[in-house]
């Protein structure tokens, strides 16, 4: 079932969400294999890869900062894909850019099955819909995700979205070829205030250097 040729998603690919939706335990666990198997399908062959950032420990202090991310690379290791929420982080955002081998990156960020796009453009290092200032505390306005994450990834419009983005990723000429990136660390972050139940949204890149590490370095 190829996905360049599929006009939906496969009943199987649904399947895995559902059941994860209905699984105990953390929101992490439930979603980080199900859109790990959507990017792969999404992405089949050899000239992209899945990258994961695993979940924090049971333990950590920064629950309030994690969720699940991922990232899809080409072969020189330059991101083309990101699922997470980059409204956070511009300084963050500038990395990417830098790295990224096509003009436009875009970013999925996720509450649960619900998602919205972000538009990144690398020349004028712009991000559409552009970053949305919160409250040093985190704590959110009420309105913060009112009319934002209402397409559902799994529907007919969710399938179309992606693979409109999909094709531009792989028809797209890249215009950045002599920048590989040989290393990139992330975290991703949950907010459990807003996000109940089987719902996340994934935040990128936080300030605090304790909750998330950008690295580059060129190849040796």
């Amino acid at each position: 079932m190829p996905f360049d040729t599929d006009t939906a998603w496969p009943a199987p690919l649904k399947t895995i969400f559902e059941v994860s939706r209905a699984t105990l335990g953390t929101l992490e666990h439930r979603y980080y294999g199900p859109y790990d198997k959507l990017l792969n399908y999404c992405f089949d062959g050899f000239d992209y890869f899945v990258a994961p950032r695993a979940p924090p420990r049971d333990d950590t202090t920064e629950t309030v900062d994690f969720v699940v991310y991922l990232i899809v690379m080409n072969q020189h290791r330059q991101p083309v894909f990101l699922i997470e929420p980059i409204s956070r982080c511009v300084p963050a955002m500038m990395t990417f850019f830098i790295i990224a081998p096509l003009p436009i990156l875009y970013s999925l960020s996720s509450i649960g099955t619900n998602m919205r796009v972000y538009i990144g453009d690398a020349a004028t290092m712009t991000l559409n819909p552009p970053r949305v200032t919160t409250s040093p505390n985190r704590v959110l306005d009420r309105k913060y995700l009112e009319d934002a994450w209402n397409v559902d990834i799994l529907s007919a419009e969710g399938f179309v979205k992606i693979k409109e983005i999909v094709n531009f990723i792989k028809t797209t000429p890249p215009v950045n070829v002599n920048n590989p990136c040989m290393h990139l660390q992330f975290t991703l972050t949950t907010h459990p205030l807003i996000c109940p139940q089987d719902k996340f949204i994934a935040s990128s890149l936080p300030e605090s250097p304790a909750v998330a590490r950008v690295g580059c370095r060129d190849r040796a």
